[in-house]
């Protein structure tokens, strides 16, 4: 009867214990690390879209843009007006006549054989033939100041990729409107790198740092992946008594999908502590 009741307290210790693991494993599902709405600061006609859903892009490629005819044209008159030299050449001209003669003068009332007055005409002539070159030069540098603006104003009606990603979804079609009540054109995610928001009990999160490795489960398998703590947030949710915490993890060869489950046994650690040499991806401005 005792060796019964023995066997029984056994088994009911062990399923404290499984319970008590279990209860250290949390869920949540991967995400990509970045997505973003592409729009652009301009309303417009779209002019072509290169892009089409599933379509890899990297960080700084054109991917759509508005039609440009008229700042193009534009742009082309003040390449011109910004290459135009006649006015320069001429005022450089006359600022090295004026010098010449300026210095003919000085000679000739050190020898005596031109008078004071004449000497100072000379010199106001160089003097306002100087500014004439000043203001040419100002109009020319004003010039090239409007050619950059017109780039300007052509570049912000093109939708350029922040990162590198897949496109998800194209929202318009060439011919379409784009107005500042519906501004997205196309949807991206950087899925190279994922991550995942887990919900951590304070007295779990209070020794978790960033840079902290953890070994993670995902899928319905639970195969084994590292991800890299990034963000501890300082303010825990009353309602729940939980920490946000965000984790990284690497996916250069894309083998996860993004909205699988991810489970962390909050028991179970990696280099604890050290940094793993995982490296964060870049970000843009």
């Amino acid at each position: 009867m005792q060796i019964i009741e023995f066997r029984i307290a056994i088994v009911a210790l062990a399923v404290l214990l499984v319970d008590s693991v279990g209860a250290q494993e949390i869920e949540t599902f991967v995400e990509p690390y970045r997505t973003a709405a592409l729009s652009t600061s301009e309303t417009g006609v779209l002019e072509e879209i290169v892009v089409k859903d599933g379509n890899q892009v990297n960080r700084g490629q054109t991917l759509a843009w508005l039609n440009d005819d008229v700042l193009q044209a534009t742009l082309k008159v003040a390449a011109a007006s910004m290459q135009a030299k006649a006015a320069l050449n001429i005022a450089e001209n006359e600022v090295a006549t004026c010098l010449t003669q300026l210095e003919s003068y000085r000679s000739l009332r050190k020898n005596g054989n031109a008078t004071e007055r004449e000497l100072e005409r000379s010199e106001s002539d160089y003097l306002q033939a100087e500014a004439r070159l000043e203001n040419v030069r100002e109009d020319l540098a004003i010039r090239a100041l409007e050619h950059v603006r017109v780039q300007a104003q052509i570049d912000q009606r093109q939708i350029k990729a922040p990162f590198d990603g897949i496109v998800v979804r194209v929202e318009k079609e060439v011919g379409e409107q784009v107005s500042p009540t519906d501004p997205v054109v196309l949807h991206l995610v950087q899925v190279q790198t994922l991550k995942a928001l887990f919900s951590v009990p304070v007295a779990g999160a209070s020794s978790l740092r960033p840079g902290h490795v953890l070994r993670l489960g995902i899928g319905n398998d639970k195969e084994a992946r590292h991800g890299v703590i990034e963000y501890v947030s300082a303010v825990a949710d009353a309602k729940s008594g939980t920490v946000s915490v965000t984790v990284r993890i690497p996916n250069s060869e894309g083998k996860i999908q993004s909205g699988l489950p991810c489970r962390w046994n909050l028991s179970q650690q990696d280099n604890y502590g050290k940094s793993s040499g995982i490296v964060s991806p870049r970000r843009t401005r």
